[in-house]
């Protein structure tokens, strides 16, 4: 489940952001793998080139990741996932470093069945073998498992390619541009409990 705030560090404006967005996605295709803070530091060079940005590249990777850390899950996220526990086991997929995330969760008080992080698998969404390391742990068949996220390229492609079911939350409620096909989308996660037990009956 990726439904995340954006890091402080990184350069702000929409034409910036959009970069940054493009420059991200062509990293986590990188082969062979590139760590997270490697990542971080090429995009920001890349940034700083392309849009004449004087600033200390370090202090910007580490203000990015102290705001990963520190990121507030959205008031409805602990209700609904106190909600679905019961009966929905649940995993995170995350293109986070394993120890930032489990600092995130523990921080916002949430927990969760299996945790699949990139730095586990050695590659980033939407590549497919971290969405089938999650159907391994949850041990159902791709075809019973919805994936939630907030980036249509990064988890809504990411899940389908291996035959998940995938809800895209788009909290601005702006129609999804990327898109060819007829997806799910949700404002915020209280809509995903109505919409699960609807997929199951």
């Amino acid at each position: 489940m990726a439904d995340h705030g954006k890091p402080a560090g990184k350069p702000a404006g929409p034409t910036v952001r959009d970069a940054w967005r493009k420059a991200l996605r062509t990293q986590y295709a990188a082969d062979p793998f590139i760590a997270f803070r490697e990542v971080h530091r090429l995009v920001f060079q890349d940034l700083f080139r392309r849009f004449a940005i004087q600033a200390d590249l370090d202090s910007c990777i580490d203000e990015a990741f102290d705001e990963y850390r520190g990121v507030e899950a959205y008031p409805e996220v602990s209700s609904v996932l106190r909600e679905l526990e019961p009966d929905v086991p649940m995993a995170v997929v995350s293109n986070m470093d394993t120890a930032i995330l489990l600092e995130a969760l523990h921080r916002n008080g949430l927990s969760f069945t299996f945790v699949v992080a990139s730095e586990e698998e050695q590659r980033y969404k939407p590549h497919a073998s971290i969405f089938q390391r999650a159907i391994r742990y949850l041990g159902l068949p791709p075809a019973n498992i919805v994936h939630v996220g907030d980036s249509y390229h990064e988890d809504v492609v990411g899940a389908t390619s291996v035959g998940m079911g995938a809800v895209l939350i788009s909290r601005s409620g702006a129609p999804v541009q990327e898109s060819r096909q007829s997806i799910r989308v949700i404002r915020d996660l209280r809509e995903l409990p109505k919409l699960i037990r609807q997929s199951w009956s």
